[in-house]
C-alpha cells in the first residue's frame, strides 16, 4: 500500500517538475521579447550613385534581417545563422522558370511553328484564287444587267430625269433627314416673389450653418476647458514625446561635400544652414567645395526599440480612464 502511495507521488513529482520546467521556458521567453532590445541600423553613401545598407536583429543575432541595395535590392533573412530567405535565390529561381527546355525554338516565343507542305502559297494559287473569287461577282452583274430593264424600253429618253407628278410624294429613300430643332427655353418672366422666396431659402441655410458652426466651437471650447480631457491631453503628450526619445536612433553620424559651381550660391547656403549649427555640429560634417560643383555624402544611424518599453507607455495611457471613454467614442463614430 505504501509502495503504490509513494509511486503516485513520485509521478505527480515528476508531472509538477515537468509543468514547472515549462512555465519558466515561457517565462523566460517572455522576459526576452520583452526586455531584449531590438537593435536597428542604416548606412547609405552617395557619390553619384545611391549605396544603402540596413539590418535589423535580435537576440545576439538570433534573428538578422539584412537588406543591400546596390543598382537593385537584395534581402536575407537568418535565424540562428541559418539563411530561411534570401532574394538572390528567389531571382535565380524566376530565371529558371522562365529559361526553354531543350528542344525548342525562339519560333515558339513569336507563335510562328515549323514549316509545312502547302502553307505558303505560290503566286499561281493566289492567282487562281483569286479569279475564283472574282468569277461570282461578274456573274452577279451579268444576271443584274439582264433583269433591270433598259431605259429605252421603259419608253423614257435616255438622259432625262424621272419628272416627279405634282400629287406624288417624294420616296423616302430621296428624303433627306429632319434636323431636329433645339427646344429653346421659354421666357417666364420675371416673378418677384420667387426671387424672395430663394433668397429667405439661401439665407436660412446660411444661418442654419453658422449655427452649427457656433455649435461645434462651444462643444470645442468645453472639451478643451475640461480639467479631465487637460490631464489626458498632457499625459499623451509626455507619452508620445518619452515613445519618440524611444525610438529615434541613439547614434548618428554623417558626412556632406556639396558645391554650386558659383562661390556666392555656396556661401549663400552655408548662411542659411548657420542657425542649426548646434543641431548638428556633433554629429554632421558639412563641407563646402567654392570652385566645382559636386554633392556627396555618407551617414550612419544606429538605435534600438524596446517591446516592453512600448507596452509600458501605452499601458499607462489605457489605464487613464478619461482616455479609454474618449477612445471608445472615436471608434464608435
Amino acid at each position: 500500500m505504501l509502495t503504490a502511495v509513494w509511486t503516485v507521488l513520485g509521478i505527480l513529482k515528476i508531472i509538477g517538475l515537468v509543468l514547472l520546467g515549462i512555465a519558466g521556458f515561457l517565462l523566460a521567453v517572455l522576459f526576452l521579447v520583452l526586455l531584449v532590445p531590438i537593435r536597428y541600423q542604416a548606412q547609405i553613401k552617395y557619390d553619384g550613385r545611391a549605396d544603402a545598407l540596413a539590418g535589423v536583429s535580435w537576440l545576439c543575432h538570433l534573428l538578422a534581417v539584412k537588406a543591400v541595395y546596390k543598382e537593385k535590392l537584395a534581402v536575407r533573412v537568418r535565424i540562428l545563422g541559418i539563411c530561411v530567405f534570401r532574394t538572390e535565390k528567389a531571382f535565380k529561381k524566376g530565371k529558371a522558370e522562365g529559361a526553354r527546355p531543350d528542344g525548342e525554338t525562339a519560333a515558339e516565343d513569336t507563335g510562328t511553328g515549323a514549316w509545312e507542305p502547302g502553307s505558303v502559297k505560290t503566286a499561281g494559287n493566289i492567282s487562281e484564287e483569286g479569279a475564283g473569287k472574282e468569277a461570282p461577282a461578274e456573274v452577279s452583274r451579268g444576271k443584274a444587267g439582264e433583269e433591270a430593264p433598259s431605259e429605252e424600253a421603259r419608253g423614257e429618253p435616255a438622259g432625262e430625269a424621272p419628272v416627279e407628278t405634282a400629287g406624288k410624294k417624294p420616296s423616302p429613300a430621296n428624303k433627306e433627314p429632319r434636323r431636329k430643332k433645339k427646344k429653346q427655353p421659354q421666357n417666364r418672366g420675371f416673378s418677384f416673389p420667387k426671387i424672395c422666396d430663394k433668397l429667405k431659402e439661401k439665407l436660412r441655410r446660411i444661418k442654419e450653418a453658422l449655427m452649427g458652426i457656433k455649435e461645434k466651437k462651444e462643444k470645442l471650447e468645453a472639451f478643451v476647458k475640461d480639467p479631465a480631457n487637460r490631464r489626458t491631453y498632457h499625459l499623451l503628450k509626455r507619452q508620445l514625446r518619452k515613445l519618440f526619445r524611444h525610438v529615434l536612433p541613439v547614434k548618428a553620424s554623417g558626412r556632406v561635400r556639396f558645391g554650386l559651381g558659383d562661390p556666392y550660391k555656396t556661401g549663400q547656403v552655408l548662411t542659411y544652414l548657420s542657425p542649426f549649427y548646434g543641431l548638428y555640429a556633433q554629429k554632421l560634417q558639412i563641407i563646402p567645395v567654392f570652385e566645382e560643383a559636386v554633392l556627396e555624402g555618407e551617414g550612419r544611424i544606429k538605435g534600438r526599440i524596446r517591446i516592453g518599453t512600448v507596452l509600458v507607455l501605452a499601458a499607462r495611457m489605457l489605464f487613464d480612464k478619461n482616455f479609454r471613454a474618449l477612445l471608445k467614442k472615436i471608434l464608435k463614430a
